[in-house]
């Protein structure tokens, strides 16, 4: 009898490991895998902190769910500083509630796991991920967002929009009259990192920065709030607005004009972890593989927009191709040197510069 009873959980499990594994082309997730689920469903719950709105990936999650219906999950959407500070906060208190960290702020995650609090987990999918969008198989990528020039139609055509950093550069001395909009860097951790990589990755962005200041007179939080104002005319000209959110609007308002610059264009992506303190580690693992996976990764560009990460998918951007092959692509590496601009006397030196260049210019 208990050879035969073996034999039943023996065969559950095969079924449990058929329903619930992710299909994957050309590739088989480890033979063990039946038991992660098994233990999943045990724990039966996994709560995620997300900066990414829960109604915009309700056909993700809906497909996760019903991968795995014995999962009660419970999304909450935060704001990048929230979820960083919350989850933080809980770590330290001995007393983990997240499971899951998703946020768009890429230092702030990074610093999350520089500073102890992810669990390690490598993916059965961490290699159909490019090598710049995985750390320490402690975080990884999720969206392969460029970052893009944005202008009102009304006021210059496409053609006449500029094409590169330098065109810009050029244009801004010679229309006083445009007002820009931008990131809000003291606001914004996230137009605070990619101003840090245009300085990595562009030698003239100081003398940029310079041209940028007098025009710059609308300095927002958000990429959608930028765009918006580009569409009914408060600005001419937007600078490092993030690529789906412009596109998003850019469809639905037809005086938005964009493009992916074409002397270099950073990109972003979402990263994920798991909670060092994760009450339901399983489940998170089982997300982890989710998100990544062809299927995943499928449903969360259809419904959000958000080009994909994983390689082998298209990466298209409202119909614009992305080739993940183009020189012009500098994307933001997941790693210790995100870590470099939170540094708080680097931090304290790069603000005052960027004062004194973009708001003082010498006469």
């Amino acid at each position: 009898m208990r050879s035969i009873a073996r034999f039943a959980r023996f065969a559950r499990l095969l079924l449990c490991l058929a329903c619930s594994l992710p299909a994957i082309a050309g590739d088989a997730y480890p033979a063990g895998y039946a038991r992660l689920v098994d233990s999943a469903r045990r724990e039966g719950a996994l709560t995620i902190y997300s900066t990414t709105d829960a109604q915009a990936i309700g056909p993700l999650l809906a497909g996760f769910r019903q991968r795995y219906p014995f999962l009660r999950v419970d999304y909450r959407d935060l704001n990048s500083a929230e979820l960083y500070r919350q989850l933080r906060g809980e770590v330290d208190a001995g007393h983990g509630v997240a499971d899951i960290a998703w946020s768009s702020a890429m230092d702030l995650q990074a610093k999350l796991v520089n500073d102890g609090y992810a669990q390690r987990y490598s993916s059965p999918e961490r290699n159909a991920l490019p090598d710049w969008a995985r750390w320490r198989d402690e975080t990884y990528g999720t969206t392969f967002e460029p970052v893009v020039f944005a202008w009102d139609r009304h006021a210059m055509s496409d053609r006449q929009a500029p094409h590169t950093h330098a065109e810009l550069r050029r244009q801004l001395a010679a229309h006083h009259e445009w007002t820009l909009t931008g990131y809000n860097i003291e606001g914004s951790a996230v137009g605070y990192l990619l101003l840090t990589q245009d300085a990595r990755y562009n030698p003239e962005f100081w003398d940029l920065a310079q041209a940028l200041g007098p025009a710059l007179r609308l300095r927002e939080e958000q990429s959608r709030t930028m765009a918006l104002q580009l569409g009914h005319g408060s600005a001419q000209f937007g600078y490092n607005l993030l690529g789906p959110y412009t596109a998003e609007l850019a469809r639905s308002n037809p005086r938005i004009g964009w493009r992916v610059p074409e002397d270099y264009a950073l990109v972003v992506s979402r990263l994920t972890l798991i909670s060092r303190l994760a009450p339901h580690p399983n489940a998170a693992r089982l997300w982890t593989d989710y998100l990544l996976s062809a299927e995943g990764q499928q449903k969360l560009a259809d419904a959000t927009g958000l080009p994909p990460i994983r390689t082998g998918l298209p990466r298209r951007l409202d119909g614009v191709s992305l080739d993940a092959r183009s020189s012009q692509w500098r994307p933001i590496q997941v790693g210790s040197g995100l870590l470099v601009y939170l540094d708080s006397a680097k931090q304290g030196l790069f603000l005052r510069r960027w004062r004194d260049l973009a708001f003082n210019p010498p006469h």
